[in-house]
């Protein structure tokens, strides 16, 4: 399918910031700020105390609190004094480092639950968006913003959000202590203050761009691979190694750029903040050495160490912050989709109660403004009927079944089951009633049964079990190794073909739909296989209303009634002999299959 242009929303790094932030666990957050303002506090208070202690220790014996002189003129050290005071410093970085680690354990927390939320989220934004909006996606692009769009959020969040905040109380934390320590030192480390921050905007906008590129490059190289996993036999069929790989290096190659420019711009922030920092430095040490004491040198050495230390945790953080917005950007701008609504007050109508009598009254339909496809039909279909619908690649077939569905709404006109509106209906009560066996026989990993069970959750092994004989399908599942219990691979790829449309026919059994819908339900298979299935169909088909849309024209000679479609519209009813006789389109479409007149099909 040719993918459409996605919707797009230019999201700013603030607002995805603020976004991130409310998505939180508030007593968790509170918690994480508390810790890094007591890292803060104890960061501040101990180049204070360790000033102090040093200006006493370099002072004279007759005032240095650490030293006495004994009767003989004898100057020796108060050792335990001494001690003590070291002791207190030490007391400062541990306590600084134990909270340190107890922040470290809430911000792993705060991730993991941010992760796991999101998670959540996505899958349920996915199945609250309609059909339409999700064609505009390949399977590789959704995959690549459930997986590493969060996983890039994830691995990250736990480095940003906190520092962030922990650089900013640090930053006019420290501003403060300087000024009240040293007046005139303080205006030497503001005077760098423009350069840090013009450094740190300018690169990392610049390398913002860059990250979105790569983001976006991400996604189609997952989407690449996607392609090339599943489809990997056809490439091998048609011996496309090369030109598949050629694409394969290309993109590569295209990633490999967009990830080094943003990567090369990145770390060009921190050798030039440790640049301008150094300039601060040697500032600080000629002036101070003038108008300072030692310890208080000292003192502001660590202060300015500090107050350099948010800009260059910001530099060092620069790219996964913007590998993370990037991320967020592409994600939010999924789960902010228009969502399907339901009617605010739906009619309740129980399955069993469905007759399945359906009505089609002046039916617009298109995917796209520019494109017309379903222009104006009108049908009417009774409870029981077996309604096939013929005609070919790309006559709006499936779309039809799209529209019975609601996978798609219709632009005008109205769809009824049971004189009733569907729209009036929620998608849930329609579906319930609506059983499908499709040309793609999805399985998921795991047993036999709860294959078959998914058609209907609460279904017994008893109730699976004649479901299975329904479809002629128990006779196979039994000589399975475990019989019920066997355990099928990704897509059931370790049964046949034929194998896995039996279990999803039992599938649609067990649901016990008052209506069927089979889209091209053999098409896949070989005749011998074909002639077992439709043996099945003709007895699950009685007393249900039924749709067949089929290629295999012979496997709808039976149906009550025919419709033939082309461009959208219905240009034929009838039943198969009525249509032959006729000598329309369903004739030419009949003999370009059984009398090889292909070009009937190629003119239509």
């Amino acid at each position: 399918m040719t993918k459409t242009q996605k919707p797009k929303k230019d999201y700013k790094f603030f607002a995805s910031f603020a976004r991130l932030l409310k998505q939180f666990n508030p007593s968790l957050f509170v918690l994480g700020f508390i810790t890094i303002s007591i890292v803060v506090v104890l960061s501040i208070l101990s180049p204070i105390y360790l000033r102090d202690i040093i200006n006493k220790v370099s002072s004279n014996f007759h005032t240095n609190p650490y030293l006495v002189v004994d009767g003989t003129g004898r100057v020796s050290v108060v050792w335990p004094k001494l001690i003590g005071a070291f002791t207190i410093i030490i007391g400062f970085y541990v306590g600084i480092s134990i909270i340190r680690m107890i922040s470290s354990v809430i911000l792993i927390r705060v991730s993991a639950a941010y992760t796991y939320k999101l998670r959540k989220e996505f899958r349920l934004k996915i199945d609250r968006l309609p059909l339409s909006y999700l064609d505009k996606f390949t399977h590789g692009e959704l995959l690549s913003r459930g997986t590493n769009d969060i996983d890039a959020i994830a691995e990250s969040l736990n480095h940003i959000i906190f520092e962030i905040i922990y650089a900013v109380l640090m930053f006019f934390s420290v501003l403060i202590a300087m000024f009240i320590v040293e007046w005139r030192l303080a205006l030497i480390a503001v005077a760098t203050i423009p350069l840090q921050f013009g450094i740190t905007i300018i690169i990392g906008k610049s390398s913002q761009k860059k990250y979105r590129a790569f983001q976006k490059k991400t996604g189609e190289m997952t989407s690449l691979l996607e392609e090339n996993i599943s489809g990997f036999e056809v490439v091998k069929l048609y011996s496309q190694e090369e030109k598949s790989i050629e694409k394969f290096d290309k993109l590569n190659k295209e990633m490999y750029k967009s990830n080094f420019q943003s990567n090369f711009l990145s770390m060009l922030i921190w050798p030039s903040l440790r640049f301008v920092g150094n300039i601060g430095f040697v500032a600080v040490c000629v002036v101070g050495g003038i108008i300072n004491d030692l310890g208080g040198i000292l003192a502001f050495i660590t202060f300015l160490n500090l107050f350099n230390e948010p800009f260059q945790m910001l530099g060092e953080i620069s790219s996964t912050i913007q590998t993370t917005f990037a991320g967020a950007e592409r994600l939010f701008s999924f789960m902010d989709a228009p969502e399907e609504t339901e009617t605010e007050n739906p009619i309740e109508i129980k399955k069993e109660d469905v007759t399945g009598k359906f009505s089609f009254e002046n039916v617009r339909f298109s995917y796209s403004p520019d494109t017309k496809l379903i222009t104006n039909m009108n049908l009417e279909i009774n409870p029981g009927d077996i309604v096939a619908i013929v005609g070919p690649t790309g006559a709006g077939k499936t779309t039809l079944v799209n529209l019975i569905m609601r996978f798609y709404e219709i632009n005008d006109g109205s769809i009824k089951l049971d004189n009733i509106d569907i729209r009036d209906l929620t998608r849930q009560t329609l579906r319930s009633s609506i059983g499908m066996v499709l040309q793609d026989t999805w399985l998921f990993e795991g047993s036999i049964k709860n294959n078959i069970r998914y058609g209907r959750n609460d279904a017994t092994d008893e109730e699976i079990v004649e479901a299975a004989k329904a479809a002629r399908a128990h006779h196979f599942i039994s000589t399975l190794p475990g019989g019920y219990d066997f355990v099928l691979t990704e897509n059931g790829d370790n049964i046949s073909q034929g194998q896995r449309q039996l279990i999803t026919i039992a599938r649609a059994i067990i649901s016990r739909p008052k209506i069927l819908i089979l889209d091209e339900a053999t098409s896949s298979v070989d005749t011998r296989t074909e002639q077992a299935i439709q043996e099945v169909m003709n007895e699950i088909m009685k007393d249900r209303t039924t749709f067949i849309i089929a290629h295999r024209l012979s496997t709808i000679k039976k149906a009550k009634n025919i419709i033939v479609m082309s461009h959208g519209d219905i240009v034929e009813t009838g039943n198969h002999q009525e249509l032959l006789e006729a000598n329309g389109f369903y004739a030419q479409l009949y003999n370009a299959q059984f009398l090889g007149t292909a070009s009937a099909l190629d003119e239509t």
